[in-house]
């Protein structure tokens, strides 16, 4: 219309003479007219982004809270600082899940599914992670520095070094995320709790000779800690390392030897008194299972000869005379028959004694062999 208005101007046909009025009513454009005009087109771009800009904002603020969780862990989301849910339905398992960006909503991730490891803060001497890392220590001072280095008393009053490292796996993960500040310090505390009360019951060569029974006794006290507290974890097998102060690490080193020649002179003596006594048990054992064999023989044949005699007693009772030489006879017959030799010296009818006389070689008389028949 403005160009068309400008035509009309230029055009001299419709150009007025002067003189005569105007045949045009519009009235005129002013640059106030344009001015306007112009900023009003203005504003209503800058809206049109502002509001695009703020549904970008809105979009990406709404799509933060979209997190994961990994399959070996929980997540429990905290709105203004409390649980969302009640007892189970806090905990959200693996996958994707969404919540409220911070500060309104919080996300708890409780790694359930893997094993921590906490290591023991007291009883072991002073290094850095660098020398534990290349596998060098520095040399041991001339005597222990309480101020750096950390220790364990026995119950004898020796000084070792302790060092261990124990692992766990949560079990209640709602206990883990509510109940402690740090589930980890914690368990730390306990394990150090152990070392010293282990270490203040047991003598030195027990901690030092048998580290299996040392552990045995610290996992026992660190698993009574733990119920009592009701941490709701689940330990896993760990380690216990024990060596003496380093200073006197050689004194101590000659005791162990001196020990274990002591247990393994010990042993082999134990292991022949073993073999004398069983060897002694054996031949004891020979000897009364002969005594007892001798005893029953001998009591049933006095039981026999006692039930012969009871049985020939109502004879002798009858005729002790002729019972009498009955007897005599079956004795003579018995002696005669096993007698290689017999000799027989009568009485003598006047009924005086007879004189008999042997006569006794120096040397004992050959035996007569007897030759076979000849055919």
């Amino acid at each position: 219309m403005s160009d068309e208005r400008n035509h009309l101007h230029d055009d001299p046909a419709h150009k007025p003479e002067r003189g005569q009025p105007s045949a045009s009513t519009e009235p005129p454009v002013t640059a106030e007219d344009a001015g306007s005009q112009a900023l009003a087109d203005a504003l209503r771009s800058s809206f049109f982004f502002v509001k695009a800009i703020m549904v970008v904002l809105v979009v990406i603020f709404f799509g933060s809270g979209v997190f994961s969780v990994p399959p070996q862990e929980k997540a429990i989301i905290l709105r203004f600082g409390k649980p969302v849910g009640t007892t189970e339905e806090q905990l959200l398992g693996p996958g994707l899940h969404w919540a409220f960006p911070k500060p309104i909503d919080e996300v708890v991730k409780i790694p359930i599914g893997q094993i921590q490891t906490v290591t023991s803060t007291v009883g072991w001497y002073a290094t850095t992670p660098e020398a534990e890392l290349a596998g060098t220590e520095a040399p041991a001072g001339p005597s222990l520095n309480p101020a750096i280095d950390g220790y364990t008393l026995t119950a004898d009053g020796n000084i070792i070094h302790v060092r261990a490292t124990l692992g766990y796996r949560i079990k209640d993960p709602l206990a883990y995320a509510f109940d402690f500040f740090s589930l980890s310090n914690v368990v730390q505390n306990v394990l150090n709790n152990a070392l010293l009360y282990v270490s203040a019951r047991t003598t030195v060569d027990s901690a030092l000779l048998n580290n299996a029974g040392f552990k045995e006794k610290i996992l026992a006290r660190v698993t009574e800690q733990i119920a009592a507290l009701k941490l709701g974890i689940t330990l896993q097998p760990g380690e216990v390392k024990v060596i003496p102060p380093r200073y006197v690490k050689p004194a101590f080193d000659e005791v162990l030897a001196a020990n274990v020649n002591y247990n393994t002179v010990v042993n082999k003596a134990q292991g022949e008194a073993g073999a004398v006594l069983s060897k002694a048990r054996g031949e004891a054992n020979a000897i009364l299972n002969t005594g007892q064999s001798d005893r029953t023989r001998l009591l049933q044949s006095v039981a026999a000869d006692a039930k012969a005699f009871t049985e020939q007693l109502p004879q002798y009772e009858k005729n002790p005379e002729l019972f009498r030489q009955r007897i005599l006879t079956e004795t003579w017959q018995k002696i005669l028959v096993a007698s290689k030799d017999k000799f027989f010296l009568p009485e003598r009818a006047d009924g005086k004694p007879r004189e008999l006389r042997l006569l006794l070689n120096r040397e004992p008389a050959k035996e007569k062999t007897e030759t076979p028949a000849k055919p």
